[in-house]
């Protein structure tokens, strides 16, 4: 077996494209006795012709006809060159530095490949012996073993193709795969996350696209609008749902007690402290931390968290050493943090560490057309806890409610309907008389902000109570909550107006779930 057919047998053993290119100019410069062979080729998109085979990185554009490459690529003939010749195109630098100084016997060939092939796909550059090169292209041998090379060679690209065109199917399978994902989440998150208006929808996607994630996520919205449900829906559609959810109110704790309730405490660390506690930091850990109306946090405090956001780390009242905890962290506020940074009541470092996902959590009046869906879903849930059955409102009723403005959003249209149902017989509907009676008593019709006090002791309210507790229960979230719209969510005036301490109060809107 000749040396040309065991280097072609040999060249079908092969599967790298680099491989094969050397073990090609290898067999030219043993063969031919040529001093330097090296292959060129069109780039991946075709716009540039590229050495393979060179340390250094030379290529022209295929427009460049300052090369002799771009002719023989055109003309699809090859072009030998003599050493005055080759002069010609010694200014191009690329091509200069290519190759090299050929010797006074010796002359550079440039020939297409395949041979005899209008359709050029790679071109070989040699530079060798007169006598050995001018008429290559006459020598079958070669000519053989040429084409088999450019065979091996597609064969590899080819194959190289079919891996990437693998890779992108199972990439793309793996997207579809997650996008189909998220939207069954999002689906589900719609037995939570009542409603179907495309402000809803648009949350419960960028929901699980957060919970997905491990950035620190801030969640905004008015009062009412659910806050410390898309907290939970975050912490359950996360890596770490089976881990803890701890939840603090940062509003109805006192200043000098969140630092405990948070970092914790070792025995004797002050007066009263007769046992260790563990604060909620550490509780969380492995799990998700959620700070309710973290806006209401005092600035000492807030530098300590973020240290703790920054580091993992934490000192317990008391204690002599830090400890670490791994936590999500998930904080809310109704209020304007922005606003809080310009004023100087809220650390802007701490802002933007907080602000890595922010949600805004659309208020009622946004999405009205949510409010059937939200007042069946209320009347099902008050049923089942109560063991009533009422059968649901009428259209006048809900017309009557779509045109009310509920400064406390969803959870105000809770109580507004549990109140209806209160009021509603069983096996009967909510009536337009009894949601009418109730909008007309908040006055929350038109401004909100124009609250004062009115009777609640009409006869047509009084016949239609079935629950004293209950009823007494509801005027007194709607006295605090009309007070507090009143004074704009500031608790010190609500509180004195009522003639009750601002800590009462603070109490009794964690109790009755009232939010400034």
């Amino acid at each position: 077996m000749n040396l040309w057919l065991r280097k072609a047998v040999e060249q079908g053993e092969l599967r790298d494209e680099t491989a094969l290119i050397n073990q090609y100019t290898t067999t030219l410069k043993e063969q031919i006795g040529l001093s330097l062979a090296h292959v060129i080729m069109p780039s991946h998109d075709g716009s540039h012709l590229e050495v393979i085979d060179h340390p250094q990185s030379i290529n022209w554009e295929v427009n460049d006809f300052n090369n002799p490459f771009s002719h023989v690529l055109q003309a699809a003939t090859p072009m030998c060159m003599s050493l005055k010749k080759l002069l010609y195109w010694r200014s191009d630098t690329g091509f200069s530095a290519l190759v090299g100084m050929p010797s006074s016997d010796e002359m550079v060939a440039i020939y297409p490949l395949p041979t005899g092939n209008t359709k050029v796909k790679a071109m070989v550059l040699m530079v060798g012996p007169v006598d050995q090169i001018t008429h290559l292209d006459q020598v079958v041998e070669w000519q053989e073993y040429s084409a088999i090379f450019m065979n091996q060679l597609g064969f590899i690209k080819d194959m190289g193709n079919q891996a990437t065109q693998k890779v992108d199917l199972v990439g793309s399978i793996e997207r579809l795969k997650k996008e189909g994902e998220q939207k069954e989440s999002a689906l589900s998150l719609g037995g939570r996350l009542i409603g179907s208006s495309e402000p809803m929808q648009k949350l419960r996607k960028q929901i699980i696209t957060a919970a997905q994630s491990t950035l620190t996520v801030l969640v905004q919205g008015e009062t009412g609008t659910g806050k410390e449900l898309v907290a939970r829906a975050v912490h359950d559609y996360s890596s770490r749902s089976d881990q803890p959810f701890i939840a603090i109110n940062c509003a109805a704790i006192p200043e000098n007690l969140l630092e405990s309730e948070l970092f914790g405490y070792e025995k004797g660390a002050f007066s009263g402290a007769d046992s260790k506690k563990v604060g909620l930091v550490a509780q969380a850990n492995g799990g998700t931390l959620f700070l309710d109306e973290i806006g209401d946090m005092s600035p000492s405090l807030q530098a300590k968290l973020l240290r703790v956001l920054e580091t993992c780390h934490y000192r317990a009242l008391g204690a002599k050493e830090e400890m670490s905890s791994d936590f999500r962290l998930v904080a809310a506020t109704h209020v304007n943090l922005l606003k809080s940074v310009q004023s100087g009541d809220f650390r802007q470092d701490l802002y933007y560490r907080l602000f890595q996902y922010p949600l805004m959590l659309p208020a009622l009046s946004k999405r009205p057309a949510d409010i059937p869906e939200l007042a069946f879903k209320f009347i099902e849930q008050f049923n089942e806890k109560h063991h009533t059955s009422v059968r649901g409102i009428s259209y006048s009723a809900l017309d009557l409610l779509k045109q009310c403005n509920l400064p406390g959003n969803v959870r105000e249209l809770r109580h507004l309907i549990e109140f209806a149902c209160i009021q509603t017989e069983d096996n009967d509907e909510i009536k337009l008389s009894v949601v009418r009676d109730r909008v007309q008593n908040l006055l929350v019709f038109d401004n909100p902000t124009q609250v004062v006090e009115t009777s609640i002791s009409s006869a047509s309210n009084l016949e239609r109570i079935r629950d004293l507790k209950r009823a007494l229960t509801g005027y007194e979230i709607d006295i605090i909550r009309s007070r507090l719209i009143k004074f704009g969510g500031d608790r010190a005036k609500a509180a004195e107006s009522l003639g009750i301490p601002k800590r009462t109060l603070a109490h009794k809107c964690l109790k009755l779930e009232i939010e400034a």
